[in-house]
């Protein structure tokens, strides 16, 4: 490309620019060719350069101007940046490099600057050469004489601006288009446009007036004037150009009508970035427009006259002609700079050259062409925080020198060597074979001691820690948390994350550190309270560490520890009665069955107590108070726990399934295998801790009731806001479509009613948020119970990981899909398939029932079946006899119908004949005629109360271990259902009920088949 591209008709280059010029031969690249240029050899080099007063993003398309004011013979241009907080200045560059005699003027305005301007806007200009400034501020626009003061040496001139005239604005102003309106020769007049895309016509003898465009109220977008046409080009907020005459305007103006109609209309398809209308042709103008991924030239008759798709994302343009308009060799060149500082330069679609500025990111935000003292043809631009540039294309001398080579022998085993250790590098950032491996060395490089003290205390600072006014009336306690640190090898990040149960707040919720190196410790003192009155499912407290090595290697550590109970928590009087009771056998002979071995922070100095009682502090609802009460047996090893509310069980038994599991654990007696469990292992868990076969079904699918009922509640309300906004936007439309010399009043009584809807229901729509924000803590809870009660049942483990993977908790609930829809597949696949099925076949009818319901709508009534049923079936499960287990070194599952005298058994299965609804009903806390352990230490009369509860206690723990009623004959020593006769025995070594005809264990398959159980 020639230097004349950017030269004037007639303007001349005698500056090193000319010297650095590439010729014609490269005047026109291939795409190729380009980016091979911009990598390596042509820059946009720099000539002159100053930094604004203002170093901010204050900077954008409008604030720069290059002009020329009439006041002297030999003028060049001057540059004219105003930035959005009001800093005006004026360059006048006389040299290459900046000089402080640069800066003629800097001035503070009252207001933002939108935009700068240059024209002849006043009548008072005698002088033809004479231009105005005019300063576009929000609410007025300025117009300013600029006058030269010459000084007594070479470093006196300067600047000064005389306010010529003010115009104030009623409404806020976007963007000023200038111009001959009407083809009025020897004036120039102007035009605000403001954000509602109302049009401000301002004349130089002080006449101004407004219009409207019709339709839509348009997006806030630069509109043009084009003086051959006599018409002004608006973008539409449909992404449409359309063009209208001033004539229409006008008349629209002394009619004021608006059912005036487009000249043309053209639609461009996408949002645009600027807009330029340029004389190409002395009978034809164009139309520049760039828009976020296009570059749309149009004729001013609407035709197309190219679109040329840009491989990058444009940030601004400048388009000027090269020669006169009327002279047949002019030439359309385009500027346009892209967001990584590349400046592409188009001879109407065709690039013909391609640079790059070296040190300016990011990219400058305006560009425009102007010619200087000493540099015809300029490129300047500003940055978006004030870094004005005048430059030049050109290309830098070729600087590289080969390097001399090296001629050291090579040595193999060293090269081998490093191969190794890059090697070794990447297998340890990307091999997870051995798990076990790397969360060892992670441990190693952050060690970690998270714990929580045991006692509760009373001192929170509520202030300091924004505690809600409704939670800190109740004074409720808190908890201390102590998080030590230390770091043994250099990291590039780490962050530290606090996880609470829902309703528990941490002092510190998250931390983040930057370049740690290695030997860096900390200690942080954490406190823990409760900052909603929530129901809370879980105690459980997680820390997460998760850091990058400098290698970016990251590697996540995670610890847990427990609140004390005495946070949720306090000692009342045990309750009698209960509508759910839940039984515990502790067949773990290093876990002594006392209530002090798991809840020793509530019977201090009453360690032998057999009874507690417990009051949920929170939510603390004063119409009611959740009590549950723990029994220990005297004469066994079963521990109840009883209450009226689902919520109140989740953490006693999260503590007394922890607890038990803790102690084996420290005895060395878990040894908890990795690898999946094979098929007929019993849960281990049971070897320690086994739970009586009773789920509270009803209780908890209540709660899923409420919760769903909800969430229909939310997606009804919601519909309902989207339709009121609909409405609104309507009405807002039509107010403003309407004529000025219609009536309003009914429409904006309208509005004001819709308006008062729509928050009335958005307030309903918050509260619904808020009560289910409550039944989910409560839904968490319910299905924590059925968790921990899974987990201690005597089922196979596989049965317990599969469903203690489906039940996961804490629930979501998502914008589009709440927790029911999420859980139906997985209830409907252990409906359908695995250990939990009814069905005895894998037929392809059963297949397709399981994926029917994913197709249609969510059928909650089919989830709720599945999820009954899936509970009945775990009861029915852990109901039947199970293959021994082994000692396993804990004691083993102790055998409840072994302790027992044989003719008891005897006489309990002919005397009990129940199905499972009746069974149901005993668990849920009916009363029956007490069974005792032993009839020689039976007591006749009950001296307390709590003895009476233990021996109702004691009953049913008996009811449930000997009502079993899914048994299935093998051979001749079998025993049948539950209304079968009473077992007879022929010998004083009975042979085993689950023996077979060859005298071995049933298998699995079996064993579930008897059970109308599919594996």
């Amino acid at each position: 490309m020639t230097a004349s591209c950017w030269n004037g008709a007639h303007g001349n280059m005698s500056n090193p620019a000319t010297t650095m010029a590439v010729s014609s031969p490269l005047g026109r690249l291939s795409r190729g060719s380009i980016s091979t240029a911009i990598m390596s050899l042509f820059n946009v080099c720099s000539w002159w350069s100053a930094q604004c007063a203002d170093p901010g993003e204050q900077y954008d398309v409008a604030s720069l101007l290059c002009a020329r004011f009439g006041l002297e013979a030999q003028e060049k241009d001057y540059i004219i940046v105003g930035s959005q907080t009001g800093q005006l200045s004026i360059y006048y560059p006389h040299r290459r490099g900046y000089d402080a005699t640069d800066l003629l003027l800097e001035t503070q305005m009252a207001a933002p600057i939108l935009g700068l301007y240059a024209g002849k806007f006043s009548g008072n200009v005698r002088n033809e050469n004479t231009n105005q400034l005019g300063v576009l501020l929000p609410n007025a626009i300025a117009i300013y004489n600029v006058q030269a003061i010459g000084g007594l040496a070479e470093h006196g001139a300067q600047l000064r601006l005389q306010l010529q005239a003010e115009h104030k604005f009623q409404r806020v102003a976007f963007g000023l288009c200038q111009g001959h309106f009407g083809q009025v020769k020897g004036r120039e007049f102007f035009c605000v446009v403001h954000l509602d895309g109302t049009l401000t016509f301002y004349e130089q003898d002080g006449i101004s007036y407004e219009c409207r465009f019709p339709g839509h109220r348009a997006l806030p977008a630069p509109v043009a004037y084009c003086e051959r046409t006599d018409s002004f080009f608006r973008f539409s907020a449909t992404w449409h150009l359309q063009c209208y005459s001033y004539q229409d305007l006008s008349h629209s103006l002394v009619t004021k009508l608006g059912s005036y109609q487009p000249t043309w209309t053209q639609g461009v398809g996408e949002g645009i970035v600027d807009m330029r209308v340029v004389q190409v042709k002395d009978n034809c103008s164009y139309i520049m427009i760039l828009g976020e991924r296009n570059f749309i030239s149009l004729d001013d008759n609407g035709k197309f006259i190219f679109m040329l798709k840009l491989d990058y994302a444009p940030k601004c343009f400048h388009s000027f002609v090269v020669g006169y308009y009327w002279e047949p060799g002019a030439r359309l060149i385009t500027a346009i700079i892209s967001d990584s500082s590349k400046l592409h330069v188009y001879e109407e679609a065709n690039i013909i050259w391609a640079a790059q500025w070296p040190n300016q990111s990011p990219a400058p935000v305006a560009i425009q062409r102007s010619n200087m003292q000493g540099l015809a043809g300029g490129i300047v631009t500003l940055g978006a925080r004030g870094q004005l540039e005048v430059g030049y294309l050109g290309a830098d001398p070729f600087t590289f020198q080969v390097q001399p080579l090296n001629i050291e022998e090579l040595s193999f085993a060293q090269a081998h060597k490093e191969l190794q250790q890059l090697e070794d590098e990447i297998k340890e950032a990307v091999d997870v074979r051995d798990m076990d491996a790397l969360n060892q060395q992670a441990a190693d490089q952050v060690r970690l001691s998270f714990s929580i003290q045991k006692e509760v205390s009373d001192d929170l600072d509520t202030l300091l820690l924004d505690v809600p006014a409704d939670v800190a009336v109740k004074e409720l306690p808190s908890a201390k948390g102590l998080l030590r640190f230390k770091i043994k090898a250099d990291l590039a990040e780490l962050q530290l994350v606090f996880q609470t149960p829902s309703g528990v707040r941490c002092s510190q919720d998250t931390m983040s550190f930057v370049d740690v190196v290695a030997g860096t410790s900390q200690e942080l003192k954490l406190d823990f309270y409760i900052a909603e009155l929530l129901h809370i499912h879980s105690t459980r407290v997680e820390v997460v560490a998760s850091f990058v090595s400098p290698r970016g290697i990251p590697r996540v550590i995670l610890q847990s520890a427990h609140l004390p109970l005495a946070m949720f928590y306090r000692v009342c009087q045990p309750q009698k009665a209960a509508g759910i009771k839940l039984t515990y056998s502790i067949t773990s002979r290093h876990v002594a069955p006392k209530l002090g071995t798991f809840f020793g922070e509530f019977l201090e100095g009453q360690g032998d107590a057999h009874a507690l009682g417990l009051q949920l502090l929170c939510p603390g609802l004063d119409k009611q108070s959740e009590l549950i009460t723990v029994v220990a047996a005297k004469n066994s090893n079963r521990i109840r726990i009883q209450s009226d509310y689902v919520e109140a069980f989740a953490m006693i038994l999260e503590r007394l399934v922890e607890t038990t599991l803790q102690l084996d654990s420290s005895a060395g007696l878990i040894k908890m295998d990795k690898k999946k469990p094979k098929r007929g292992v019993l849960n281990r868990c049971v070897e320690r801790l086994m739970a009586a076969p009773f789920l509270p079904a009803q209780p908890i699918l209540h709660r899923v009731d409420v919760h769903h009922e909800t969430q229909q509640n939310i997606r009804k309300q919601t519909e309902q806001l989207e339709d009121l906004w609909l409405q609104f936007k309507t009405l807002q439309r039509q107010l403003q479509e309407q004529q000025e010399q219609e009536p309003k009043e009914a429409l904006t009584m309208q509005i004001e009613t819709n308006y008062d809807q729509l928050i009335l229901e958005g307030d309903k729509l918050v509260e619904i948020r808020r009560d289910e924000r409550r039944q989910r803590c409560d839904l968490n809870c319910a299905v924590a119970l059925a968790k921990w009660i899974i987990q201690a049942l005597n089922l196979e483990e596989r049965v317990v990981n599969v469903v203690g993977s489906v039940l996961s908790v804490p629930i979501e609930d998502w914008t589009e899909l709440s927790w029911e829809e999420s859980m139906a597949p997985g209830i409907d696949m252990l409906h359908h398939f695995g250990p939990l099925t009814r069905s005895k076949s894998t037929s392809t009818h059963g297949l397709l029932d399981a994926t029917d319901s994913t197709k249609d709508s969510f059928d909650y009534g089919r989830f709720r079946r599945h999820f009954a049923t899936l509970f009945d079936r775990i009861v029915r499960l852990a109901s039947s006899p199970q293959p021994a287990a082994g000692d396993g070194g804990g004691g083993g599952v102790v055998s409840h119908v072994t302790e027992q005298p044989l003719e008891v058994v005897e006489e309990q299965q002919q005397a009990k004949q129940v199905d499972e609804i009746s069974n149901m009903q005993r668990m849920l806390g009916d009363q029956g005629l007490p069974l005792p352990l032993a009839p020689s230490k039976r007591k006749s009369n009950m001296s307390s109360s709590l003895e009476a509860v233990e021996d109702d206690e004691e009953y049913d723990e008996e009811d449930l271990r000997e009502d079993v009623g899914y048994r299935k004959e093998y051979g001749t020593g079998t025993v049948t259902g539950a209304g079968a006769e009473a077992q007879k025995k022929t010998s004083s070594q009975p042979r085993s009920e689950w023996v077979n005809e060859d005298f071995e264990l049933p298998t699995t398959e079996e064993l579930f088949s008897d059970l109308g159980i599919w594996w």
